[in-house]
């Protein structure tokens, strides 16, 4: 009986030990946007739209939840969309920049998933070609949901600096 009530105390108490204690204030990371964060993000975007300028981006299964006037805190929305990019693990520089000086500017890490185990099961042989292409694709789509999570944090940015404005 102790260790069931010891195992759901440790399940209430868990999701408060993930929380970010010294997560910066919205004024703070707004003073990072301009000379820091934004010539990032502006040349990520660019790196990204220039990738999929032959290509259409299909509609994404999960719409990306931005920063909206109902959801007031803004440097946790801003976390979460970093936190999301840096899974899309694109192998572009600039993203891993952007992650890194986003998460910098909020304080805030990203809490790791745990690893799944291998699977033992036997996996069939795909054809060059189509595995070539089904690559591409997958390429395309990161690409793609890395567009919207751009425009959702410059969405994110830019209500941060108009709400912050007379201070």
């Amino acid at each position: 009986m102790p260790l069931l009530c010891i195992s759901l105390l440790a399940l209430l108490l868990l999701p408060l030990s993930l929380s970010c204690d010294n997560k910066r204030t919205p004024k703070e990371v707004k003073n990072d946007y301009m000379p820091v964060v934004q010539p990032v993000i502006n040349n990520v975007n660019g790196i990204i739209t220039t990738s999929l300028q032959n290509s259409s981006c299909p509609a994404l299964k999960h719409r990306i939840r931005g920063c909206t006037v109902e959801n007031a805190d803004i440097v946790s929305t801003l976390h979460s969309l970093t936190c999301k990019m840096r899974i899309l693990n694109l192998n572009i520089y600039p993203t891993h920049l952007l992650v890194t000086t986003v998460l910098n500017s909020v304080r805030c890490p990203c809490h790791e998933k745990p690893t799944k185990e291998p699977s033992m099961g036997l996996r069939r042989r795909k054809a060059a070609r189509e595995r070539r292409n089904n690559q591409k694709k997958k390429e395309i789509k990161k690409h793609c949901k890395a567009e919207a999570i751009l425009s959702a944090m410059t969405n994110c940015y830019q209500m941060l600096n108009t709400i912050l404005a007379d201070t």
